[in-house]
């Protein structure tokens, strides 16, 4: 293969594979809700549920809320935000693979 050609594809390879969770973040939703829960109190549930489930995220601090962060391969894989507005709380879970996304989905759902 040219090295011309190949260089621009592998860097191309490289670039798309970082996925960041404000990507996941604009993905319509495998899960939505709302509860009149804390945000804090609603990722706690949804973070002791998916620990159960062996799921390892990460917690992330954002206005209103908090986003839980799992992560793949290749970025972020899912994404939960709960953000508290007037004491109710508004959930969202987005994912790049909606299947594998399936029992979180149902975990947070749970939660609610």
């Amino acid at each position: 293969m040219n090295v011309r050609l190949a260089l621009p594809l592998l860097l191309a390879a490289t670039l798309s594979a970082c996925v960041t969770s404000k990507d996941v973040s604009k993905l319509d939703p495998v899960f939505y809700g709302s509860t009149l829960r804390s945000a804090e109190d609603y990722v706690a549930c949804v973070g002791a549920a998916w620990k159960g489930l062996g799921t390892e995220f990460e917690k992330r601090a954002i206005h209103g809320g908090y986003e839980l962060i799992v992560d793949g391969a290749m970025g972020a894989e899912s994404v939960l935000s709960a953000s508290t507005y007037r004491k109710k709380t508004d959930v969202r879970l987005s994912s790049r693979l909606p299947k594998r996304a399936q029992p979180l989905g149902e975990a947070a759902n749970l939660c609610l």
